[in-house]
C-alpha cells in the first residue's frame, strides 16, 4: 500500500475525516511516538521545519519535544478513546508557551493503537481553505476534487478537472444524490458520467466539504484489475466481475507457531477446491512457494514480524477458474497469559468470487501437485432451475450462516460451571487433585469463552486449584482491591486473603444450601465479613474449586468504600481536567500528588515528583517566600487561603523559567497543604507591552509639549512684531504711504499675523486639554448673562453677514457650576461657527431650558448649510476643515469644534451635534443634575 492510499484510507475514518480542513492543527501519531501516521493541513505545515520532505514520510526524532510528550502520554490515556486536556510543548506554540489539545488513545481500522491530538486553537500557520485543500489534494494520487457543502468546486486535480470537464458542480456532474448519501452516512460510492468516483465526507456539523474521487479509492476497498487469460470477456462476465467488488466473501484463516497456516471457514475452502486447499493447508512458506501466492514475500516477513498487519494483497489459484482470486489479508498475533507467542488469527476478503460460479458446472477434481495427497473431493450442487426462481442466499450470507451455526453448536458442547456444593465437608476442607503446570497456566477455550459471562455477574467469583489461583471476576478484584490476578497472587495469594470461617456466627449452612460466613482480608488488610460458596467445577479440563461471594453482605463497609473509591476517581479526573496546575503538600512541603496540568507546566512525570519539594521547583528569590508562607500556614488554624494570588517563578525540566500565580491552603481536617498554579506568561507579556506603550505615549506627549511651547516663545515674539509694525503702518502714523496697493496689502498682513496667533492660542489650549492640564476654576456660574454677553460680541458680526441671532433664555434657570472662561470661549465658538456657515438673510437661534431630569441645556440652532455625517466626523478631528468651509469661503484653523467639544467634556456637560445638509446644524451642551445648582 502506498503513502498516498494509506493518507486516502484515513479520510475514511470519520474520527480523522472530521478534523480534515480544519484551521486547527490536528496530529494521528504512532503509539510508539517515533512517527506521525496522518496529518491535517494544518497539522503538517507546523512540522513543515521539521520535515520539509513530508511530514508521514520521515520518522520523528524521539528527542524532539513533541514526540516525547506523545510517548509519556500513550501510556497515560484511557484505553476508550475518550479525550483529555493537555498542555503540550512544542506544538507550534510560542517559545516558551504551551498549546492545549485534546489528546485521545484510538484504535484505527487495522487494529493499530494511535494518538490523536486535536488542538484547541489556532497556530502556526493561518491558512486559508483554499489553501487547506489544496494541500490535502497534494497528498493523493487519486484523481480528486474538494466540493463545498452546496456543491461548488473548491479545487481541484488536474486529473480531475480534465475528468469533470465544463462542469462545475456536483448536480452537473449527476453526483448529487451521491453527495445526499455522503453527507448522511460519511461515504458513498456510484457511476457518474466522468465514471466510478467515492465521495467522502470532510468536516461536520452544518458546514461541511465532500471529497470526489475518480475511478479507485484506495488498495484495501477497491477490487484489482485482473487481465482476462482468455478472449471470453464477454459482457456477462464483466457485469458479474462488478457485482462481485460489491459483495465480497469474508473467510476467517489463523496459523499455529509454527507458521502452518489453516483455513477456518469450510465454506471457502470447498470453493477453492481440495487440490488447492490441500497445498494451502500447511506452512504458509511452503505453500507460498509452491502456489506462487506470495511472490514479495509480504506475508511471509508480517508473520516473521509478529504484529498486526492488515490490507496485504495475495492472488491464489482454484482448481476451477483459470484466473487467479484476488484475496486480501489482514491478521493479529496471538498470545496466551504468559505472552507466549500462539500463532496469528485474521481474515480474507475474496472480491472476485462470482468467477468460481462457472466451477459449480465442474464436479471433476484436478490433480494434487506433487507431493501432495489427494484429499477427498467435495461437491458443491449446481441448483436446479425450480430451486433458482426462489429466493436463495449467495455464499457470503451462506457463509455467515454456517459460521454462526457451528459456533452455536460448539458452545452447547462445552462444560459449564457444575454448582455442586459439597453438602458433608466444610469450605476448608475442599480438595482437588494436583494440576498439570502448563494446563494451569494456559487456560482452555471453554474457560476463556466463560471469563465475559462471569466478569458481569455481581457476585465474587475466585476459581483456585490448590494453592494456585486460576480466575477471579472483575466484582471480587473490585472488592478486595487488587488491580489484577497476578498482583493477588504476588501479594500471596490464598494466605493473604486469609479466607476462614467466622466463627463467632452460627453456621447457616442447613437452611441456606451450603453458604458460609467468611471473614477476608482486602488489599489494605482489614477483614471484611462476607457469606460466601464453595463448588466444584471443571476448569481447564480439571477438577478445580470456585468460591462465590456475596460482596453486598459485607455490610456497609464495602459499600463505603466503593463509594469513596468512585468519589475520588471523579475527584481526580476532574483535577486532571482543570487548566490550573494541583499540587498537594505534606506539612514539609513535599508533593504528594500532583495534578496532569501541573506535570505538563513543569515538564515531569507523576512519578518525578516522588520526593520532590516545593522549594527545588523554583528559583531562589520565590522559594524563600514561599516557604516561608507554608511555615505560617503550618502554624495557623483552619483552612483559610495566605496572600492569594501572589507571583512566583518556576524552574521547569527543560531549563526555562516560567511566570506563575500560586495560591496556597490548607485541606480541611487534613495537614496535606494544596497548591494552585497558573501560568501567567502571557499577562506579563501583555503587561510589558502596555508599560511600553504608556512610555511611549507620555514621550510623545512630553516631546508634543515641548514643541507647543518653543512654538509660544519663538514664534509668538515675532508675531507680535508683525502685527505691532502693520498696524503703525496702516495708520500712517510716521507718514503717507503714497499707494493703495500697499495698504491693502498691509491689511492682510495684519490679518494673517492675527490668524496666526489665534492657530497659536487654539494650539496651546488644545494640548493642555489633552495633557490634562487646563487649569479650570468652577464657580457658580449664570448660564443666561454669559449667553447674552457672548451674543453682544458677537452682533455686529451678524449684521456684517445679515444673519439674525435670536435668543430665548427663561428667567427661571438656575444656574450651574462651570470654568465662566472656558464657557464663554465655547458660546463664541459655535456662535461664530453659525454666523459663518449661514447665509444672508439665515438665522441663529441661541435657547436654554430646564428638562424633566432637572438638567440644563444649552442649544444653539442654525439654518445653514449643514453637514453630512461623514462631513461632521470630520469636523470634530482638529486640524480638518470639511468641503463646507471651502464652499462658504471659510479659512479658520480647523480647530473649533475640537476645542469646543474637548472644553464641555471637560466641564463636565455632555457635547452633541446633529446636521443634516441644506438644513442647518443644531449643538446640545447638556449639564448633568449634579452640576446644577438648587434654586
Amino acid at each position: 500500500m502506498t503513502d498516498s492510499d494509506q493518507r486516502f484510507k484515513y479520510l475514511r475514518d470519520p474520527r480523522l475525516a472530521v478534523h480534515a480542513l480544519s484551521p486547527a492543527p490536528v496530529w494521528l501519531w504512532n503509539i510508539n511516538a517515533d512517527r506521525v501516521l496522518w496529518a491535517n493541513p494544518t497539522g503538517a505545515a507546523v512540522f513543515e521545519a521539521f520535515s520539509p520532505a513530508g511530514l508521514v514520510a520521515r520518522p520523528f526524532d524521539p528527542r524532539h519535544a513533541a514526540a516525547s510528550q506523545i510517548a509519556r502520554l500513550s501510556g497515560t490515556l484511557p484505553q476508550g478513546g475518550a479525550p483529555r486536556l493537555e498542555r503540550l510543548r512544542g506544538f507550534g506554540a510560542r517559545i516558551g508557551g504551551t498549546l492545549i489539545c485534546l489528546c485521545s488513545r484510538i484504535v484505527l481500522t487495522d487494529n493499530r493503537a494511535a494518538v490523536l491530538v486535536v488542538a484547541t486553537e489556532r497556530v502556526g500557520k493561518d491558512l486559508a481553505l483554499h489553501d487547506r485543500a489544496r494541500r490535502l489534494l497534494d497528498d493523493l494520487e487519486q484523481p480528486s476534487a474538494i466540493f463545498s457543502a452546496d456543491g461548488e468546486l473548491i479545487v481541484a486535480q488536474p486529473a480531475a478537472r480534465k475528468g469533470f470537464g465544463k462542469k462545475q458542480d456536483l448536480v452537473a456532474l449527476g453526483a448529487g444524490k451521491l453527495a445526499r448519501e455522503a453527507s448522511l452516512n460519511g461515504v458513498a460510492e456510484g457511476d457518474i458520467e466522468a465514471g466510478r468516483v467515492s465521495l467522502i465526507k470532510l468536516g461536520g456539523g452544518s458546514t461541511f466539504a465532500l471529497l470526489v474521487s475518480l475511478e479507485a479509492v484506495s488498495s484495501v476497498e477497491s477490487t484489482p484489475h485482473v487481465a482476462p487469460s482468455s478472449p471470453a470477456n464477454t459482457p456477462d462476465r464483466t457485469r458479474v466481475q462488478a457485482t462481485s467488488a460489491n459483495l465480497p466473501f469474508r473467510f476467517v484463516w489463523e496459523t499455529d507457531a509454527d507458521g502452518k497456516f489453516t483455513l477456518a471457514t469450510p465454506e471457502f475452502a470447498d470453493l477453492l477446491g481440495p487440490n488447492t486447499t490441500a497445498v494451502i493447508n500447511q506452512n504458509w512458506q511452503d505453500a507460498a512457494r509452491i502456489l506462487n501466492i506470495d511472490p514479495d514475500a509480504k506475508m511471509q516477513n508480517a508473520l516473521a514480524a509478529r504484529e498486526t498487519f492488515s490490507g496485504i494483497v495475495t492472488s491464489w489459484p482454484a482448481d476451477h477458474v483459470d484466473e487467479r482470486l484476488v484475496i486480501e489479508l489482514s491478521g493479529l498475533p496471538v498470545f496466551d497469559r504468559g505472552r507466549q507467542f500462539k500463532g496469528f488469527r485474521g481474515f480474507g476478503i475474496c472480491r472476485n468470487l462470482d468467477r468460481l460460479k462457472e466451477a459449480r458446472h465442474r464436479t471433476a477434481p484436478q490433480q494434487p501437485p506433487p507431493g501432495v495427497a489427494e484429499p477427498e473431493t467435495k461437491v458443491l450442487p449446481f441448483p436446479s432451475p425450480a430451486a433458482a426462481e426462489k429466493p436463495t442466499l449467495n455464499a457470503r450470507e451462506r457463509s455467515a450462516f454456517q459460521e454462526l451455526a457451528r459456533e452455536l453448536s460448539e458452545r452447547l458442547k462445552r462444560p459449564v460451571l457444575k454448582a455442586q456444593p459439597s453438602p458433608s465437608r466444610e469450605v476448608t476442607e475442599q480438595a482437588s487433585p494436583p494440576p498439570t503446570p502448563r494446563e494451569s497456566t494456559r487456560p482452555s477455550r471453554e474457560a476463556q469463552d466463560a471469563r465475559p459471562i462471569l466478569d458481569r455477574l455481581p457476585v465474587g467469583i475466585l476459581v483456585y486449584r490448590l494453592n494456585s489461583l486460576l480466575y477471579a471476576n472483575r466484582s471480587f478484584l473490585d472488592w478486595t482491591g487488587y488491580p489484577s490476578l497476578d498482583a493477588l497472587s504476588e501479594a500471596g495469594g490464598l494466605d493473604c486473603l486469609l479466607i476462614s470461617a467466622n466463627k463467632n456466627e452460627p453456621s447457616t449452612r442447613d437452611t441456606r444450601g451450603g453458604v458460609k460466613s467468611l471473614a477476608i482480608a482486602p488489599v489494605d488488610g482489614k477483614q471484611e465479613p462476607a457469606q460466601g460458596t464453595l463448588f466444584n467445577v471443571v476448569w481447564n479440563n480439571e477438577n478445580a474449586l470456585a468460591l462465590a461471594v456475596n460482596i453486598q453482605s459485607g455490610g456497609e463497609a464495602a459499600s463505603t468504600d466503593a463509594s469513596m473509591r468512585r468519589e475520588n476517581d471523579e475527584l481526580r479526573a476532574i483535577l486532571d481536567t482543570a487548566t490550573d496546575g494541583v499540587l498537594v503538600l505534606d506539612r514539609t512541603g513535599h508533593v504528594i500528588s500532583a495534578n496532569r496540568s501541573a506535570q505538563a507546566l513543569f515538564g515531569y512525570d507523576a512519578k518525578d515528583f516522588d520526593g520532590r519539594s516545593i522549594g527545588e521547583l523554583l528559583v531562589p528569590e520565590s522559594k524563600q517566600i514561599v516557604l516561608e508562607r507554608l511555615e505560617r500556614l503550618a502554624g495557623s488554624a483552619g483552612t483559610d487561603m495566605l496572600n492569594a494570588g501572589y507571583e512566583v517563578i518556576a524552574r521547569v525540566r527543560q531549563g526555562g523559567l516560567v511566570p506563575l500565580n500560586i495560591t496556597i491552603g490548607r485541606i480541611e481536617d487534613s495537614e496535606k497543604i494544596c497548591v494552585v498554579l497558573r501560568d501567567i506568561t502571557a499577562w506579563k507579556r501583555s503587561e510589558e507591552e502596555l508599560i511600553g506603550a504608556k512610555r511611549a505615549a507620555e514621550q510623545a506627549s512630553s516631546a508634543k509639549s515641548e514643541f507647543l511651547a518653543k512654538i509660544s516663545h519663538e514664534i509668538r515674539t515675532p508675531l507680535n512684531a508683525i502685527i505691532g509694525f502693520s498696524e503703525v503702518m496702516m495708520d500712517e502714523r510716521f507718514g503717507p504711504i503714497g499707494n493703495e496697493r500697499y495698504r491693502q496689502y498691509l491689511k492682510d498682513i495684519h490679518a494673517s499675523g492675527g490668524h496666526l496667533i489665534s492657530l497659536l492660542n487654539d494650539l496651546l489650549d488644545l494640548s493642555k486639554i489633552e495633557a490634562g492640564k487646563l487649569e479650570l476654576t468652577f464657580v457658580s456660574v449664570n448660564l443666561n448673562d454669559l449667553v447674552q454677553q457672548c451674543v453682544a460680541i458677537m452682533q455686529q458680526q451678524a449684521n456684517r453677514e445679515r444673519v439674525i441671532v435670536r435668543t430665548s433664555l427663561p428667567e427661571n434657570l438656575p444656574q450651574i457650576i462651570a470654568d465662566a472662561r472656558s464657557m464663554r470661549q465655547i458660546v463664541l465658538n459655535l456662535l461664530s461657527n453659525s454666523i459663518k456657515f449661514t447665509g444672508a438673510g439665515g438665522q441663529v437661534i441661541v435657547s436654554t431650558a430646564l428638562t424633566d431630569d432637572r438638567e440644563v441645556v444649552l442649544r444653539v440652532r442654525d439654518t445653514g448649510a449643514g453637514m453630512s455625517e461623514k462631513e461632521l466626523q470630520t469636523a470634530l478631528e482638529p486640524f480638518r476643515q470639511t468641503a463646507t468651509a471651502a464652499r462658504w469661503g471659510s479659512s479658520g484653523t480647523g480647530l473649533g469644534l475640537p476645542i469646543t467639544k474637548a472644553l464641555a467634556e471637560a466641564n463636565q456637560a455632555r457635547f452633541r451635534i446633529t446636521s443634516h445638509v441644506n438644513e442647518g446644524t443644531l449643538v446640545e451642551l447638556a449639564f448633568p443634575t449634579a452640576r446644577v445648582l438648587a434654586h
